[in-house]
């Protein structure tokens, strides 16, 4: 992750260059990954807030799920 200052604002920035989005409160962050994970159902993969070490404010991420092997 890379960090920068964006109008006074420290701002994350994601791998292909765009700010990522931010949230003030975990319940607001696990409410969109909800979302999200709802409208873009993937089979592989989910979203999961977490808590940034930079900037204190919640972001997703990917988060691929196990296999099960029956």
């Amino acid at each position: 992750m890379i960090k920068c200052v964006d109008n006074g604002l420290l701002t994350c920035i994601s791998r292909d260059g765009k700010p990522k989005s931010r949230w003030s409160t975990s319940d607001e962050a696990i409410e969109n990954a909800k979302y999200l994970n709802k409208k873009y159902a993937n089979e592989n993969s989910k979203l999961v807030a977490y808590k940034c070490t930079h900037c204190s404010h919640y972001h997703l991420t990917t988060k691929f799920k196990k296999i099960k092997y029956d």
